[in-house]
């Protein structure tokens, strides 16, 4: 029987342990986690105090490059706007979009924090960055460290950490037209690590070699979430470790109710063989509501879309999947585990199977979970 993941507390660090379904006939998914743990930090990156409150800088905005990076003389193709996942490839995003390489870009000597207002635009970033003083763009870059703690993420919005929580940052955070990269790092130490982990908008990005991909998790309470135009594929494992493409932990509503976390024309490919899928929602850490995932390609392992409630925590009534393409190996397309809620998804609308030689890329339809 297929063996999956519970999540645990243990010594303030989130740790992984092997447990086993109770369906025979088709595993039934339960609590698992990549590692929350900020960069900076070994405890537990659980649910924020609701006290949480980054420092705002009353300083003029800093730029590590003194203004955009200039065009390359070969720009390349990037997707068109609004292409949908299926469309996107490793080098229609990121750098390679951009005719840009890792290996051309001038290093980054800044800060690991870098202050509030910074602007981050066409450098090599060799550490792992903690963007918790929000208001922090990095555009055109390729984040590839070279060292690491083990499960800790490449990039994190959290702030300090107490014994159960840890801050959030109260500003946004943008990466956008870059690489995400743990191709340097040994699998033993990426296996449980987001490239990716907080709260931030994250735009045609590409993001390769890590355990798991983009983490919305410790959100907070008023800052927007989006995912739109990333290519997540590579990622790898180790050991007890089991991996999301992109993942969602918790997205309340319950002091900014207008607020949205978006998946949009993402293509994401979790194919470590210890797969949770594609795009996991679970809600390990808190409620989760006012949720779109519209126009992605999810592909490996696993299921390819999940949505949990569980650790006492409820999805909304403002779920919506509209337009997606699966591949529908791994264990299938889709899953709900409602553990009472009494509903499923808002809208389920327009998914398909892919079939690349269908228009649009329309095969069998994907039946409602």
């Amino acid at each position: 029987m297929k063996l999956r993941l519970a999540v645990l507390l243990t010594g303030g660090v989130i740790a992984l342990a092997a447990c086993t379904p109770t369906k025979a006939a088709q595993p039934t998914p339960v609590a698992e986690s990549t590692s929350a743990t900020s960069t900076s930090t070994t405890e537990s990156s659980a649910p924020p105090s609701s006290s949480s409150v980054a420092p705002t800088s009353t300083t003029a905005p800093k730029s590590a490059t003194n203004g955009p990076v200039k065009p390359p003389p070969n720009p390349g193709t990037p997707a068109p706007a609004g292409a949908p996942g299926w469309q996107l490839t490793q080098n229609n995003t990121g750098l390679a979009a951009q005719g840009l390489t890792c290996d051309a870009l001038p290093a980054y000597t800044g800060p690991a924090s870098p202050a509030a207002g910074t602007v981050i635009s066409g450098k090599r970033i060799e550490q792992a960055l903690v963007l918790f003083a929000g208001n922090i763009t990095i555009e055109k870059s390729c984040i590839r460290p070279a060292k690491l703690n083990e499960a800790a993420p490449l990039v994190t919005t959290n702030g300090p950490c107490g014994s159960n929580s840890c801050q959030v940052t109260a500003a946004p955070v943008t990466i956008r037209d870059s690489n995400i990269d743990g191709s340097r790092l040994s699998a033993s130490t990426i296996a449980k690590s987001c490239a990716f982990l907080g709260v931030g908008t994250l735009q045609r990005n590409y993001i390769t070699g890590m355990g798991s991909g983009i983490c919305f998790y410790n959100t907070g309470s008023s800052l927007n979430a989006l995912a739109d135009g990333n290519y997540i594929r590579g990622l790898r494992t180790a050991g007890d470790a089991h991996n999301d493409g992109a993942t969602i932990r918790d997205f309340p509503l319950d002091r900014n109710p207008n607020r949205t976390l978006t998946f949009r024309n993402n293509r994401i490919d979790c194919s470590t063989g210890q797969d949770t899928g594609a795009l996991f929602i679970q809600t390990y850490g808190g409620d989760i509501d006012n949720v779109t995932v519209e126009g992605n390609l999810l592909e490996g392992g696993g299921y390819q879309l999940g949505l949990e409630s569980s650790h006492g925590n409820q999805y909304g009534r403002n779920m919506r999947a509209i337009n997606n393409r699966f591949t529908g190996s791994g264990w299938g397309a889709a899953y709900v585990t409602a553990n009472g809620v009494g509903y499923k998804w808002a809208v389920w609308q327009d998914n398909y199977l892919l079939d690349p030689n269908a228009p649009d890329a329309k095969g069998k339809p994907a039946g409602t979970p």
